[in-house]
């Protein structure tokens, strides 16, 4: 046995994905509250008041846009590593580039909120969400081929999972033609999508292995 087959089977792979579950779940909790510090309480007269409130509402809806989309990603790490039982380096490095998306993203929220009436604003935002949500799905699939998933994960499970996650990202990704070709309003509104989106393809995926499945 070589050094460097020593050193991988040492270090590069383990039966634990503890320390990176813990890892990811910090970054995930660090992103969803530094969402919140581009909004500051207004320091303006009473009477003044209602209008620096109503100044504030488009920033905070981007805020609970960026924290309800993080929110989704995070439900959608936690359940690939309840399967994913074993790591590599290609899955840590992976990981890390999510991670750096993930952590990246009160940026273009920020830009959001300033800019919501911008293409370029409506894009970055999109973008980002689209390469977090990919990434995930890339590394349920690197998992899956490389065996690092739980014996117990049938190729159907398999399936199943790898269906719930290509709605949200998609529908970030179809909004950048749409607000370049209709503008950033019409790109944002189809995020709207998404949610309900991902209920229903996974809701008609589900009926359709039922009715396949055997008796």
């Amino acid at each position: 046995m070589t050094t460097w087959t020593r050193y991988v089977q040492r270090f590069a792979h383990g039966e634990s994905v503890e320390r990176m579950t813990f890892f990811s779940d910090a970054v995930f909790a660090i992103a969803m509250t530094l969402l919140i510090i581009e909004l500051h309480a207004p320091e303006v007269p009473d009477a003044a008041l209602p209008d620096a409130l109503r100044e504030l509402v488009p920033g905070y809806l981007t805020f609970v846009l960026s924290f309800v989309v993080v929110g989704f990603v995070w439900l959608s790490h936690h359940r690939k590593f309840a399967a994913i039982e074993r790591y590599d380096q290609g899955l840590l490095r992976m990981n890390l580039l999510m991670l750096l998306f993930v952590a990246s993203l009160p940026l273009p929220t920020a830009i959001l909120g300033l800019h919501g009436d911008d293409v370029l604003a409506v894009v970055l935002y999109a973008a980002t969400i689209s390469l977090i949500g990919f990434l995930m799905t890339g590394m349920w699939l690197y998992a899956w081929h490389r065996g690092l998933v739980a014996a117990s994960i049938d190729l159907a499970v398999f399936r199943l999972v790898l269906v719930q996650s290509f709605p949200i990202p998609g529908i970030f990704l179809l909004s950048i033609p749409v607000a370049l070709l209709a503008g950033a309003s019409a790109g944002e509104l189809s995020w709207i999508a998404a949610v309900p989106a991902s209920a229903v393809i996974t809701r008609v995926y589900r009926a359709r292995t039922e009715e396949t499945a055997p008796a």
